[in-house]
């Protein structure tokens, strides 16, 4: 490419890692482990697009990594994946809050007991049917823990929210901005690499300027009320389904999100 060429996704790259820098730097995240990860992402970037037995060669040249890099990084063992207790809670919750096994008056989710009970199947019925491989009592602490349930004195579970908001610091809140971010570029990524025959996926944003304030906290009610009613049907039609599916062998996956981004008018104190 010519040096008069401009590259648009090259461009592109500033604006795309400027909030995840903020990110990077409010955690302490240095170069240098920025530098790592990103290497390990092209690595595992050149390996999808040609195969598992691609050679060493072959990736440096794809990536700009260097081969003592890439037979470094090869014989590393994978990164743990610190996602699955979030991934768990919120499975565990979505399940309470839908499945009609675990919902009371006004199909709203009931107290549950640690055992079956004459209202029917208690909390470690609910943990076993949702197939976490994790413990009840395990479960249970960290839904405590999270205050996404309170206990009452007859040791009942009072589920208080319908989805997962992890704590501010928490390793979870980092672990929901990892699997919403990835899931959310994994997206954008197939459709700005699709070829013109191929279908792409929906993936829209409504963004409007010059409002006022007012006009802000107006669209955003309405955003999040609609965003979080359609979630909450997204949700409980996908637990059906799995249920239905569960015993098929097949391991198709579905993810849909949404996201609000107000901002206030700080020009108006400075005019």
């Amino acid at each position: 490419m010519s040096e008069k060429t401009p590259d648009m996704f090259s461009d592109a790259l500033s604006d795309l890692l400027a909030p995840l820098a903020r990110a990077m730097v409010a955690h302490g995240v240095t170069v240098g482990a920025v530098t790592e990860s990103m290497k390990v992402a092209l690595l595992n970037a050149a390996i999808e697009a040609q195969g598992e037995d691609v050679s060493d060669s072959r990736v440096s040249v794809m990536t700009g990594l260097h081969r003592k890099d890439v037979r470094r990084l090869r014989s590393d063992a994978p990164m743990t994946d610190g996602r699955k207790t979030a991934n768990r809670l919120a499975l565990l919750i979505g399940h309470w809050a839908t499945a009609p096994d675990f919902l009371g008056e006004n199909d709203r989710p009931r107290a549950l007991p640690r055992d079956i009970s004459s209202e029917g199947p208690g909390f470690d019925d609910l943990v076993r049917h949702v197939r976490l491989d994790a413990a009840p009592g395990t479960m249970r602490r960290a839904l405590l823990d999270h205050g996404a349930v309170t206990e009452d004195d007859d040791g009942r579970l009072h589920l208080v929210t319908n989805a997962l908001v992890p704590g501010a610091g928490s390793k979870e809140l980092v672990a929901a901005y990892r699997a919403t971010l990835t899931t959310h570029m994994t997206a954008a990524t197939q459709n700005l690499l699709a070829a013109p025959t191929e279908t792409r996926h929906f993936d829209r944003v409504v963004k409007y300027s010059h409002l006022s304030d007012g006009s802000v906290a107006e669209l955003e009610a309405l955003a999040r009320a609609e965003s979080q009613a359609l979630l909450e049907r997204l949700n409980a039609r996908a637990r059906e389904l799995q249920d239905r599916d569960a015993d098929q062998g097949v391991h198709g996956r579905f993810a849909a999100g949404a996201y609000v981004l107000p901002e206030q008018d700080t020009k108006k104190d400075t005019e």
